[in-house]
């Protein structure tokens, strides 16, 4: 871009020249050069940037047809089981962050037990690790069990009975080794006849029992009757939610590269406005050319970057052809 010097003493020129003519409605060669040479700066700046947006269209495709491809089976699910919406009270946050409070729960009094084996810390440390996620995991087979059912209803009360006997025996069997190595403890003066005594091993077996059920309890309320609807809400939203931040990403772009531009245009026409100055004020009569009523467009062709913004935006546009909005008005 040319400095301020520089168009002064061109619009110096200019005007002796009597140039542009007075009833000329073209512009005068130099301004046409400041655009010019503008709408180059301009074409730089997206050339500058289209990479980035090619990459994140290059992302964005395959999610958009996954995404439609899901919300089509998503739709079809739901008007056939009338029901386009999870019934969960809890959510997949929150059940994650339960599930593993009770592991980290489960892990002291385990060791405890794994400790009258012998073994070195690091082994007693795996297997009460081992019996802390194994206990929640199981919780979580039986809530879902309890939650979906199955036909026939035997089948699923089966299974839980079946989870529910091996879990409870193996805690028992783990309340017993516990007891004897507080026992042990007891008659070497290491805790106390308190300590010591049955009452604490039935303790730790309750409280494992109690976490038992609660993770059960979590299971059950963070799951959906429909395991097909609950996959396809969340794999929807997973997707969607993908996509959105790549949609933010591209518009971020989009924004900063258009603020570029901007900024050259309008550095653009102020120094046409400067030259247009001097100019006129140059010229013996003062009299203001015709072209000077006229304004420079940045002509930059954005029509590929107006298609990509309209598909980075198809998932909102998808949301509202779903909510039935007339995308017309």
């Amino acid at each position: 871009m040319y400095k301020k010097s520089q168009v002064r003493q061109n619009a110096k020129i200019d005007a002796k020249n009597n140039i542009p003519a007075i009833n000329d409605p073209n512009p005068s060669q130099f301004e046409q050069e400041m655009m010019a040479m503008a709408r180059h700066e301009a074409w730089q700046v997206t050339a500058k940037f289209a990479p980035k947006l090619e990459k994140l269209n290059g992302k964005h495709k395959p999610l958009l047809k996954d995404y439609e491809r899901i919300s089509k089976d998503y739709d079809n699910h739901s008007a056939e089981i009338k029901r386009s919406e999870p019934s969960v009270e809890l959510s997949r946050g929150k059940y994650y962050a339960l599930m593993f409070l009770f592991v980290l729960s489960e892990i002291p009094m385990n060791s405890l037990a794994f400790a009258v084996f012998g073994e070195s810390q690091l082994f007693t440390w795996i297997m009460a690790v081992g019996i802390a996620v194994a206990i929640p995991w199981i919780a979580h087979a039986m809530g879902i069990l309890l939650k979906r059912g199955s036909k026939p209803w035997w089948k699923s009360s089966l299974g839980v009975g079946i989870l529910s006997f091996v879990t409870i025996a193996g805690l028992i069997a783990i309340g017993y080794v516990r007891v004897q190595y507080l026992g042990d403890l007891a008659e070497t003066d290491a805790i106390g006849s308190f300590g010591g005594s049955k009452f604490i091993g039935v303790a730790f077996v309750g409280l494992n029992l109690v976490i038992l059920v609660a993770a059960t309890l979590c299971s059950y309320f963070a799951h959906d009757k429909d395991p097909l609807l609950e996959n396809l809400h969340r794999r929807t939203n997973k997707i969607n939610k993908v996509m959105r931040g790549i949609e933010g990403k591209h518009n971020e772009i989009l924004t900063e590269q258009q603020q570029e531009i901007n900024r050259i245009h309008q550095e653009a026409q102020e120094l046409i406005f400067y030259y247009r100055k001097i100019n006129q004020r140059e010229r013996p009569d003062h009299t203001k050319p015709e072209s000077f009523d006229k304004e420079h467009k940045m002509d930059v062709n954005f029509d590929m970057q107006e298609t990509n913004q309209e598909m980075l935006n198809a998932t909102r546009i998808l949301k509202l052809e779903e909510t039935g909005v007339n995308l017309e008005k």
